[in-house]
């Protein structure tokens, strides 16, 4: 076979870099064309105009073109189509990027957004204007969130949902903070002197009827109050599975660490003087051999220590893996019986390795701890699978339904619950088993009505397994962030967050917490506020001079 050319470059695509133009650049070559095409004595074509302006006549006619825009009607389009928009255009934009990027947040960050902008010469960026600013706008956010709280919740049934409940400590007193889980939807924010069952009572209760729900399950750790508030409100407790897993991580990660760490040196120690002993008396004295000997010791030491922190490492892992109510590996699914019987081998691995490693007392209770988590989370685990049977018992299914429904309507509807919260390399683990499901469900031969009906029951199965409350977790991170930002949140700014995070964040999917809490559509906050916020006016001028104060006051006083 010839080649093209002996050089390889020749047989290379060259291609021509886009040149990338700013929005000033483009508003000057506009009016440059503008001016050309219109000259009187020496008129230029639009193509020979383009040309002269070394810019594509087909890049400049789309420049030329008119662009959709919201507020056309306004001229919003034109202005910034202009040398004055462009340039303003750069200005916001680059300032809002300096701002959100390296500045602080709060009112100081909004004066030198204005400042920057040169917008401050149009809005009032005194610290006093822009606080009453921030006071009038979070007044407008709650009156919002309270309004349509109401409107939302007036015409649906009452229903059972799922609550992550957890305590965020910022300072004296902890912030009450429950999330529902499926949807995101915050249900309570709030600072209290305490986190007693009776707090947690008097707080969540009064939201729970606003909202016309009930609790049905309660996520969180092993603390008291809340399980006792659980109890009370007749919904079933269940202990995640990450505290379980961070006891065991405190109990052996970091002895067992520093037991390999403590070999590793010994074993660099006694290859040096293996080294020094045979330099200084040859390889068959006494000393040499003992020095040999020691070595060894000390590299099988080493080996049995890194061993044993690997086997403790991959039965926490396991563990997490094992913590469904399916195989991941097959699909099928499990027991209470064959769970218990699998977190039983793992807790025995580490309990071991604990022994062998002679770990202290306290590191001990903590893995005692761990094993009565994970006691709870099977006593949890028998109550989701009697109610996993009631659940299909109501279905009335016949015998080749029910299998069907338990091989993949479920397998199926739980995989896609999660598929978003699992990392990217789990998830090419698991999307053959998916793809199968998938096609096997796609395949069968039932109504689609049936079929409709079934991945129905089988997502709502599915969403009653909770194994974190992740979703409060992430929150708490949130909120001491806000907290460390801000100094200090009151209970306006709180529950202004609390209802941006409702009615404003949006997931992947372009939907808002309450959207997916009440299923349906609510108002835009970001365009109540535009309508209904009074921005600060224009600033007044400031006579620091004596001289030109006294002229403005008698300017006044003739006016």
């Amino acid at each position: 076979m010839k080649t093209v050319s002996i050089k390889i470059e020749q047989n290379a695509t060259i291609k021509n870099h886009k040149i990338r133009r700013t929005h000033p650049m483009i508003a000057r070559k506009i009016i440059a064309f503008q001016e050309l095409i219109n000259l009187k004595r020496s008129k230029k074509s639009e193509r020979k105009a383009s040309l002269i302006l070394e810019v594509p006549n087909s890049t400049m006619q789309s420049w030329r073109a008119k662009a959709p825009c919201f507020g056309d009607e306004h001229g919003v389009a034109e202005f910034f189509q202009t040398l004055a928009g462009t340039e303003l255009l750069q200005k916001i934009v680059i300032s809002a990027y300096q701002v959100t990027h390296f500045g602080c947040g709060g009112i100081r960050a909004l004066q030198e957004f204005l400042r920057l902008s040169k917008l401050d010469q149009f809005v009032a960026s005194s610290e006093g204007a822009l606080q009453e600013f921030s006071v009038r706008c979070e007044e407008n956010v709650i009156a919002f969130g309270t309004n349509q709280e109401a409107k939302l919740a007036e015409n649906r049934k009452k229903r059972k949902v799922t609550a992550g409940l957890d305590e965020m400590y910022r300072g004296q007193h902890p912030c009450l903070v429950a999330i529902e889980v499926v949807s995101g939807f915050i249900l309570l924010e709030k600072f209290t002197d305490d986190r007693t069952k009776t707090t947690w009572s008097k707080e969540l209760s009064p939201r729970l009827e606003t909202l016309n729900v009930e609790l049905s399950q309660v996520v969180s750790d092993l603390c008291g109050g809340i399980r006792a508030y659980a109890k009370e409100a007749g919904a079933k407790h269940v202990p995640e599975l990450f505290h379980a897993q961070y006891e065991l991580s405190k109990a052996t990660a970091a002895p067992l660490a520093s037991q390999e760490r403590e070999f590793e040196k010994a074993l660099i120690e006694a290859e040096e003087k293996l080294k020094k002993t045979k330099e200084k008396e040859g390889n068959l004295s006494e000393r040499v051999q003992e020095a040999m000997v020691l070595r060894n010791y000390k590299k099988i030491g080493l080996e049995k220590r890194k061993e044993r922190k690997e086997a403790v490492q991959k039965a926490k892992k396991e563990l997490g893996k094992i913590h469904h109510p399916i195989d991941l590996a097959t699909g099928g699914l499990q027991t209470a019986e064959r769970m218990k019987e699998k977190f039983d081998l793992q807790l025995k691995i580490i309990g071991q390795a604990a022994k062998e490693a002679e770990l202290s007392k306290s590191c001990e209770k903590r893995i005692g701890k761990a094993q009565r988590a994970f006691d709870a989370i099977l006593d949890y685990l028998s109550f989701f699978f009697t109610v996993y049977a009631a659940f299909v018992s109501d279905l009335l299914l016949e015998r080749d339904q029910e299998l069907f429904f338990n091989e993949v309507v479920f397998p199926l509807s739980y995989l896609k619950m999660i598929w978003r919260r699992l990392q990217r390399k789990q998830r090419e683990e698991l999307t053959p088993l998916r793809e199968s499901l998938e096609r096997r469900f796609g395949e069968s031969l039932y109504a689609e009505e049936l079929k409709n009906r079934w991945v129905e029951v089988g997502r709502e199965c599915a969403e009653r397994f909770q194994r974190s409350s992740s979703c409060v977790e992430g929150r708490n991170g949130l909120l001491s962030l806000y907290h460390h930002r801000f100094h200090r949140l009151n209970t306006r700014s709180l529950k202004a967050l609390t209802i941006v995070h409702n009615f404003h964040t949006k997931r992947e999917d372009g939907t808002t917490a309450a959207e997916r809490f009440f299923s349906c559509k609510h108002e835009n906050l970001f365009e109540f506020l535009v309508s209904n916020t009074r921005i600060p006016g224009r600033p007044q001028k400031q006579y620091h001079d004596p001289k030109k104060r006294s002229a403005g006051w008698e300017k006044r006083r003739a006016a």
